[in-house]
């Protein structure tokens, strides 16, 4: 074989092996990480998740007033999966304080009685012995809001979940009797005063609306025991199955996404996802989000 030859053929050789590098390079998924971690503690899963993203210190600066929004609407037990783990509460209170965070409040607007909810789910004690201000809803403090949506736009929200630096947003994973499931857009139901019922028409759009018009500047998704059956408010033990997951983002559309499969249901099927997607929120192809699913 000529010289001439032989570099054409080894070039072309060198440039059938790294082109199919090249194309998964760029088939790769970009935007915003989504962290999805898998382990036997809700506690320690939920600090790797939060270490996977870069720490809590990439979201909370020195200094900071925290709103972390458990779900705590139910005056259920942890073991009845309707309101949020206390221990994945307890590890991002502990987080935050660490991160320097000034002070961390804890604060949620149940559909049952406050002092009922707050004890029983679990997440009262939690909260306090890790070092957070548990605030309960003062019909007082509500304000307007302009979330600046195609279903809601102007709605009266606590000034607490306003009056802060950062808010965390802690929703649990179940299905949803309306909503057909419930998971970090509509945990933001529980920012809001007024009569919540009203938004059971087209509530597809106005969970979009809520997740699109009030900033969450992170995400954790509770997926350790979920409601499968009658949610949101469950009861049953034979509703719960464990998925012993936590699921991480900044995009809460993409964070609910990830959810939605670790349910076993597709994003397609749920009204606010489809309303999400339309408003450009993040990808429902949970091929093309940047996931990264772990197990410990």
């Amino acid at each position: 074989m000529k010289r001439r030859d032989f570099i054409k053929k080894t070039a072309m050789i060198s440039s059938s092996l790294y082109l199919p590098g090249l194309l998964t390079m760029a088939q790769a998924p970009k935007g915003d990480l989504v962290v999805k971690v898998e382990g036997d503690s809700p506690y320690e899963i939920t600090k790797r998740a939060i270490k996977e993203l870069g720490g809590m210190e990439k979201f909370i600066s020195k200094q900071d007033i925290v709103m972390v929004k458990p779900n705590i609407g139910w005056n259920r037990e942890i073991e009845q999966a309707a309101c949020t783990n206390p221990d994945v509460v307890r590890a991002i209170v502990e987080q935050a304080l660490n991160a320097g965070a000034k002070k961390v409040i804890v604060m949620d607007n149940p559909c049952h009685k406050a002092e009922d909810t707050y004890s029983r789910s679990g997440i009262k004690d939690a909260a306090q012995k890790a070092g957070a201000e548990v605030r309960f809803p003062d019909e007082n403090r509500l304000v307007v809001h302009d979330f600046k949506g195609q279903r809601i736009t102007q709605w009266p929200v606590f000034k607490d979940f306003l009056d802060v630096d950062k808010v965390i947003n802690v929703p649990i994973l179940k299905h949803h009797g309306s909503a057909g499931i419930t998971i970090g857009m509509k945990n933001l139901y529980g920012i809001l005063g007024g009569n919540r019922g009203k938004l059971h028409r087209d509530m597809g759009q106005g969970i979009a609306d809520l997740g699109y018009g009030f900033k969450s500047h992170l995400n954790i998704v509770d997926a350790y025991r979920i409601l499968v059956r009658n949610g949101p408010i469950g009861g049953r033990i034979s509703d719960v199955e464990l998925r012993k997951t936590v699921i991480a983002s900044t995009n809460i559309m993409e964070a609910d996404v990830v959810a939605v499969n670790v349910f076993g249901a597709a994003p397609e099927q749920y009204d606010f996802l489809r309303a999400a997607f339309e408003r450009k929120m993040g990808q429902m192809d949970i091929s093309k989000i940047n996931l990264k699913s772990i197990k410990i």
